[in-house]
């Protein structure tokens, strides 16, 4: 096993003149800091902590493997994991949120950008589940249509999507419901459905996650 500081695009390229070029690159550090209001937070120990590992990382490690697996003409995938919370707003993870929407955005671009220069045998997918039931997440709730997902089941779907080479994987596919509301309620309604009525916006109230990453 081959340990690297993510965010430090030096020690990727330790990793890769070890390992080489590789034909599936999987993304999945990530991190999840507190429960609390945007305003309590630190600024250096949760958000730039959190923007680290949650964006900067993937952006690092597939810029330090791309050209490799570019130049090397046989397909490749990567596999970036963002989060439902990438494609919503929730109460107390802001951070988190935003974190996970900078990654949905540029992990599609770069798809689009690898289709748009010609290569296509290098494929993107960006998956968004809702709250997987790991220590991660511990203390997140459930909401209607939105279970805690089985980390096997999160894995083989994946696994089976990205070899399909799709663009997106979102578990479950009720998150989309989300997207429907974005486009089509006002703002006000919106937050009423999805919070209030979904109970969303009340989902990460009794969150404790690892305690390691709460330190």
């Amino acid at each position: 096993m081959l340990r690297a500081d993510l965010p430090r695009g030096i020690e990727v390229r330790q990793v890769i003149a070890e390992v080489g070029t590789v034909e599936v690159l999987f993304n999945n550090a990530g991190v999840v800091r507190g429960n609390k209001y945007f305003w309590e937070t630190d600024s250096v120990r949760d958000t730039r902590f959190t923007i680290d590992i949650n964006t900067l990382a993937p952006m690092f490690t597939a810029r330090e493997f791309l050209p490799g697996m570019i130049a090397s003409g046989t397909e490749c995938r990567i596999i970036n994991m963002a989060s439902a919370a990438g494609l919503t707003s929730n109460p107390r993870t802001a951070a988190y949120c935003g974190s996970k929407w900078a990654a949905v955005g540029w992990s599609d671009s770069v798809r689009l950008e690898l289709a748009q220069a010609g290569h296509r045998h290098v494929k993107v997918t960006t998956v968004c589940p809702y709250y997987i039931r790991t220590g991660m997440f511990e203390g997140a709730k459930a909401a209607p249509f939105l279970p805690l997902l089985d980390p096997r089941y999160v894995v083989d779907t994946v696994w089976k999507r990205m070899k399909k080479g799709d663009a997106f994987v979102v578990l479950p596919r009720t998150v989309l419901l989300n997207e429907v509301a974005k486009g089509l309620l006002p703002v006000g309604l919106r937050d009423f459905v999805i919070g209030r009525v979904f109970g969303v916006h009340r989902t990460m109230e009794n969150f404790s996650g690892r305690a390691e990453q709460q330190k």
